[in-house]
């Protein structure tokens, strides 16, 4: 018995139910991911976010394990979710300009690492509570990553 619901535990890992956990590789489109780090307090620019909301900026290491260049998480969108399932996007809910933003990298060599980051402007209230996904435009099932 005890088997069984280990192996059904770890045929779960990256669902929402059971999101990667923090620093945890994965494994996407090519490309072996982690989150490195968040920050819930971050002001992008210097800017501070609107009365209510934190600006949350996750770092993210993806290390290009094809044959041939590629840019991660170019074939999907890659958002963050709340329990009770508000999607935030970095093109409606975002923190504006970032450096490193992962929509703006060139393409990665084959075997060579690079740093990107993506923000969100959440409520206060979910700044602990969100999880990043990333959701393949092919229809794949997403993969979730805990933030913290």
């Amino acid at each position: 018995m005890m088997l069984v619901v280990a192996a059904t535990a770890a045929a779960n890992v990256g669902t929402r139910a059971h999101p990667y956990k923090l620093g945890a590789l994965a494994h996407t489109d090519g490309f072996a991911v982690h989150v490195v780090g968040v920050d819930r307090s971050a002001a992008p620019g210097g800017r501070r976010p609107q009365a209510g909301r934190d600006d949350v900026l996750v770092t993210i290491e993806a290390t290009n394990q094809a044959r041939f260049e590629g840019i991660p998480f170019v074939d999907g969108a890659l958002g963050a979710i709340d329990p009770a399932g508000l999607e935030y996007s970095s093109l409606a809910r975002s923190c504006g300009t970032i450096a490193g933003d992962v929509s703006t990298i060139d393409p990665v060599p084959p075997g060579a690492t690079v740093t990107v980051h993506t923000c969100w402007q959440v409520a206060g209230f979910d700044a602990k509570t969100i999880v990043m996904f990333y959701a393949p435009y092919d229809g794949a099932r997403p993969t979730y990553f805990a933030l913290r």
